[in-house]
């Protein structure tokens, strides 16, 4: 009996005294690798490690996160005002690891934690602006370390803001918590942020109560795989207000072949015409996973250099080309838009058989087939000539009949030729 208790004493000797100094390193590689994950095949965003110093109880640690000159840098630029060469904020992360399978040095901190695994960690975030001056952000992050490396970080924020005189931003409470896995490279994220506003002398942009969940993980060609849904209950940007407003996106490889679908619902006021509910459902299948990573590079290469439509268009032919003639299909069952004086319906479907290697747009077009509908009721299409009497020349053509009450065309594509309410129209395929 004494003997079990001497082993049982030297095993938690073992776990609470050695294990932390054997387990930071790999909580330090997790920690490390768990900020890259996610940002590993986006070359727009630059994660660099400043310092980490690791002891026996605790490592401590710093990441910087930069935004790379790209369409994503613009974007941030549009929403904050800047010039396209103003330079951009930088993220600064601090970590503090307590590490060993039982983390006893995390007990003095708030939100500690004893649970087993590589270690529990707690994050502050600081915004470096483009004169020097570093802004904290309020809260923290707190992580545990699984015994697999897997971590999970929370973070809840304050309401605040930053800025005066009617210029900066401003949030509600929020909520924050993601799921790495270095192994699998899979990130998992719920969160929940009631306000944000963007203030410039005026309000320019202000969003209330979204919600984004979904996971990723890498394709292997160069983009992410997975699910995600965004919620958000109203927002304005300089103009009609939108929301409710629902999107769903989904990427997924099935037998070789990648699959997308997007769904979308949304309110948004429309001059002339009141609130419009729009609906918009999209299946693709079909396509080649590696030819779609390599259109998806090279578009994001020209978004960044390149801002001639027609040159873009000839330098990405090439990619586009290759990506159509392995086939494809893509159908739209809704795109309708319910008005005030009735509902637009229509929907789309296209089945592209593939190609042999002597592509040509020609062959592209005899291997494709294609249908479109649309209904619109006849008060709408009142109100709609109206305000555009350009409308009116759809019906004064035959594109639009009259059929029951509503507005109807009915278009069908297959072996070059178009027929509109069964009326056929050639199309020429003389170009290569």
């Amino acid at each position: 009996m004494k003997k079990g208790v001497v082993v049982a004493l030297i095993v938690a000797a073992l776990v609470v005294l050695v294990s932390p100094g054997l387990i930071g390193r790999l909580a330090e590689q997790s920690v490390d690798e768990s900020i890259r994950v996610g940002t590993i095949e986006n070359e727009e965003i630059v994660v660099s490690a400043e310092v980490f110093e690791r002891g026996w109880f605790t490592t401590e640690g710093q990441h910087r996160v930069e935004l790379k000159d790209g369409s994503a840098a613009q974007q941030l630029r549009g929403v904050l005002g800047l010039m396209p060469d103003d330079e951009l904020p930088v993220f600064i992360v601090t970590t503090r690891i307590d590490h060993g399978l039982i983390p006893l040095s995390s007990i003095g901190r708030e939100d500690g934690s004893l649970a087993p695994g590589l270690g529990d960690a707690v994050s502050t975030v600081e915004v470096e602006m483009p004169d020097g001056e570093i802004v904290a952000l309020p809260g923290a992050i707190n992580s545990h370390i699984g015994l697999t490396g897997t971590m999970v970080s929370s973070y809840e924020l304050a309401a605040g803001s930053i800025g005066e005189f009617g210029e900066g931003i401003s949030w509600g409470d929020g909520r924050f918590e993601i799921r790495t896995d270095p192994g699998s490279g899979r990130v998992a994220i719920d969160a929940d942020v009631e306000l944000v506003e963007l203030l410039g002398g005026e309000q320019i942009f202000s969003m209330n109560r979204m919600t984004v969940t979904g996971e990723q993980y890498p394709s292997g060609f160069g983009y992410s795989l997975g699910q995600g849904a965004i919620k958000v209950e109203s927002m304005r940007s300089g103009g009609p207000e939108i929301g409710p407003l629902d999107m769903l996106g989904r990427l997924a490889i099935r037998n070789d072949k990648l699959e997308i679908d997007f769904g979308l619902s949304m309110t948004s006021a429309t001059p002339g015409l009141g609130d419009a509910d729009t609906t918009i459902e999209l299946e693709a299948r079909g396509l080649d996973p590696e030819r779609f990573g390599a259109f998806i590079r090279k578009y994001q290469v020209l978004a960044d250099t390149v801002y001639d439509p027609m040159q873009a268009s000839a330098l990405i032919e090439a990619e586009a080309q290759a990506l159509l003639a392995s086939g494809l299909s893509i159908e739209i069952p809704h795109f309708d838009i319910a008005l005030p004086d009735g509902k637009l319906e229509s929907s789309l479907s296209i089945d592209v058989e593939p190609v042999d290697d002597d592509f040509t747009w020609s062959s592209l077009l005899l291997a494709t087939e294609a249908s479109a509908s649309i209904r619109v009721p006849q008060p709408l299409m009142q109100t709609l000539i109206s305000l555009n009497p350009d409308a009116g020349a759809l019906v004064g053509l035959g594109y639009l009949v009259l059929d029951d009450g509503d507005y109807v065309a009915d278009a069908r594509y297959a072996k070059g030729i178009v027929t509109i309410n069964g009326a056929p129209m050639t199309i020429p395929l003389t170009a290569p």
